[in-house]
């Protein structure tokens, strides 16, 4: 693909679990990985600075490093020394994140395991980088799996790139994919739900004909759905492989914030969450 896989990496077990989920991906699609481990030195902020005899706790670079290393040496044992390299960033993990993520083909971070603690640890880092990174983004929770790759799709653009990024995600997993497209009945006053209902699912088929036809190998199969989106792909996500989303679906700001969808699945999926955001122009 020309480009790199980012993974985001720490002292964590999840972190790990994300590198190995980023390294795995990268096999597949045939890139390279470059990993980031990040940490920030607040030298500037100390209380105790400008004390006499105070002199500042300095951060264990020499320990950020060999973590570094032994996860680059895990991306070049498995893919080649030419596609494996890393980054010590001395930012805070997200803003490091961000600064190289237009040049990524995808982020992969890690997360906490459901609970009250993770939304507060997932908040300052994944939420922030899914919700501003140019590039697809992917929230690993838990080992890599086999399963379908489910993609929610509502119509908006940003559903669009999302379904474009699950095929290729299909592809190079050989993994079958499930297209979700969400729906209201009462919103559509012309026609009956059957027939609203058989209209969509045309339109469904019509939408993604090109995706198959140039990933021919890609099995698909197709859902018309109503009601909460959120929940329903939560659910879904206990056999799937990924689930993909777009970072926002009709009626949102595009480059603000997570829409609820996405901000509920990472908190609460079981698999593995892609957030697909808008190519801007």
């Amino acid at each position: 693909m020309g480009k790199f896989i980012m993974v985001g990496v720490d002292e964590t077990p999840e972190s790990q679990i994300a590198l190995r989920w980023a390294v795995e991906a990268a096999r597949e699609r045939g890139s390279a990985v470059r990993v980031v481990r990040a940490y920030l030195q607040e030298s500037g902020s100390w209380s105790g600075l400008g004390v006499e005899g105070y002199v500042p706790i300095p951060a264990p670079v020499d320990r950020y490093q060999e973590e570094l290393d032994a996860a680059v040496r895990f991306a070049q044992d498995r893919l080649g020394y030419e596609r494996g390299s890393g980054w010590l960033a001395n930012l805070a993990p997200a803003d490091a994140i961000l600064a190289e993520a237009a040049e990524a083909d995808m982020v992969v971070v890690g997360t906490r395991s459901r609970n009250k603690m993770s939304a507060a640890v997932l908040g300052s880092v994944a939420t922030s980088v899914s919700a501003q990174a140019p590039c697809p983004v992917v929230v690993v929770r838990g080992e890599r799996r086999t399963g379908p790759v489910v993609v929610g799709t509502d119509g908006s653009e940003d559903s669009d790139e999302a379904v474009a990024f699950a095929f290729e995600q299909a592809s190079a997993s050989g993994q079958p994919l499930t297209v979700v497209h969400f729906w209201h009945p009462q919103e559509r006053h012309v026609e009956s739900a059957e027939s609203a209902s058989e209209s969509l699912k045309n339109q469904l088929a019509e939408s993604l004909a090109p995706y198959e036809a140039k990933h021919p190998g890609v099995h698909v199969k197709t859902s018309l759905l109503e009601g909460r989106a959120s929940a329903k792909l939560v659910d879904l996500s206990n056999d799937a492989s990924l689930v993909v989303v777009g970072s926002r679906g009709r009626g949102g700001v595009a480059g603000l914030v997570l829409g609820s969808v996405s901000q509920s699945l990472l908190h609460h999926a079981d698999s593995p969450v892609a957030v697909v955001r808008r190519r801007q122009s």
